[in-house]
């Protein structure tokens, strides 16, 4: 099987199959940089000019290529209003929880007829700040831990 390019249903939509070979690449590229701190990517044109990859684009990037190495890899973007099961999925918390705290004004959210919607920068930033908040907790815990000897 080849590397192919195929139309999916709508215009905007593309899938890639990809064969072994493209596979045994990727795990080629790992092998070399699983274990080294990357400083970037260039994209060399037919010209011969190159350009980097924005810092985002290259960790994408990177993420793919390490996944191939795995097994299947499944790409999609993200919309940038989400359902609430949507933002409940990317949250890790329970769409009830989700509710409460767009009751609480914790999450904004804006309501399309009967159903909230959900700006994915918010959800994103939501996410970043409890991870953070999760960190100092466990941060402190460990202190904690040191402090009283517990081993």
């Amino acid at each position: 099987m080849n590397t192919t390019l195929l139309p999916a249903t709508h215009a905007s939509t593309q899938r890639l199959l990809l064969d072994e070979r493209v596979r045994e690449d990727a795990r080629a590229v790992h092998a070399c940089a699983h274990d080294r701190k990357l400083r970037g990517l260039k994209v060399e044109l037919d010209d011969g000019s190159e350009f980097p990859l924005p810092a985002e684009l290259t960790k994408a990037l990177l993420f793919t290529i390490n996944s191939l190495t795995q097994g299947n890899l499944t790409l999609q973007a993200m919309p940038e209003q989400l359902t609430t099961s949507t933002a409940a999925g990317i949250l890790g918390i329970s769409r009830p929880t989700l509710m409460k705290l767009i009751s609480s004004n914790e999450l904004p959210a804006a309501k399309v007829g009967s159903h909230h919607r959900l700006n994915l920068h918010d959800v994103l930033a939501l996410r970043d700040k409890r991870a953070a908040v999760r960190k100092i907790a466990f941060d402190e815990l460990r202190d904690l831990e040191d402090k009283l000897d517990f081993e």
